[in-house]
């Protein structure tokens, strides 16, 4: 069961968020860069190549740590 998104107390968790962390929110919540992260996944675990294509982080607006 999914929660209620009508309802402000949903979101009372995320009162003290920063853009970045809004920005994260709706990243995680969007079909379709999930798909497309999921697929560089794949393909970073076939080849090693952690960060993908360079264009992914443009096209979403979004910049990765990486943790090695």
């Amino acid at each position: 069961m999914q929660g209620d998104w009508t309802n402000p107390a949903a979101y009372a968790h995320m009162r003290d968020y920063e853009a970045q962390e809004f920005a994260a929110e709706y990243l995680i919540r969007n079909d379709t860069f999930i798909v497309e992260c999921s697929q560089l996944a794949l393909q970073g675990a076939n080849t090693g190549d952690l960060l993908g294509q360079p264009d992914f982080a443009a096209r979403w607006g979004a910049r990765f740590h990486c943790h090695r």
